[in-house]
């Protein structure tokens, strides 16, 4: 039975995935590094902006001093609020699916990004209340594809529940991922996956229990009927 949703946020509600790109590439580019577009997306999407950039310099045999990583990771964060301009630009049915499922599920957020970056987006697009949990960059050490920040969102939404029904387990979760690992990180939780295909092609997200194109092509009330059938 399905008792709970836990989303990804950049690439499944957010898009903005290209401005991320944009702010690491020119930010790592001061670190005489070129970050093209496909390598990004093969292997550093997933990743949050401390993963994301120890792994491209590493790969880069680029080797920075403590001063340097800070200042490098808050001018990645100015590139991205620069880029962002204070909009916020959502997947179409993003939103009305998540008020939707709010409805009838407790819903969390698990995802590579800043707290702080969520937090501003959700309120200004009028989404923060529909998530109980949020689980951000800070609160976890492994990254996607590990299972670590699901199971903690779902750690965390059993503590809210105060033992008024019985904690939900980890089959009875479904992800709503778009990134390769990010799947992957679901299954190895023990969870029920989509996958949006809002970064990555159909055929390179197959470990998902369900592919859609669109948040838009599911009705929220017949996910858990959907799921049964494709488990």
């Amino acid at each position: 039975m399905l008792r709970t949703i836990i989303f990804d946020f950049n690439g499944v509600i957010l898009n903005d995935e290209p401005l991320h790109y944009q702010a690491m590439r020119d930010t790592v580019a001061e670190l005489g590094i070129a970050l093209s577009k496909e390598n990004y997306w093969s292997k550093y999407l997933p990743l949050d902006d401390t993963t994301c950039l120890n792994t491209i310099c590493a790969d880069s045999a680029v080797r920075l001093t403590a001063a340097r990583r800070r200042w490098a990771l808050e001018r990645k964060a100015e590139l991205y609020q620069r880029l962002l301009q204070g909009q916020y630009p959502l997947f179409p049915g993003a939103a009305q699916f998540v008020k939707e499922a709010a409805d009838i599920y407790p819903l969390a957020l698990a995802s590579g990004a800043r707290r702080d970056e969520i937090e501003a987006a959700l309120l200004a697009s009028g989404l923060r209340t529909c998530f109980r949990v949020i689980i951000g960059a800070e609160d976890f050490v492994l990254g996607k594809p590990h299972p670590e920040s699901f199971l903690l969102a779902l750690s965390e939404l059993n503590a809210r529940l105060d033992g008024h029904s019985p904690p939900i387990l980890p089959a009875e979760c479904l992800v709503i991922e778009d990134s390769i690992d990010g799947v992957r990180g679901a299954r190895a939780a023990g969870m029920m996956c989509v996958a949006v295909t809002n970064s990555y092609p159909r055929h390179q997200l197959l470990e998902a229990n369900l592919i859609v194109s669109s948040l838009q092509e599911m009705a929220v009330g017949t996910l858990g009927s959907l799921l049964q059938e494709r488990k």
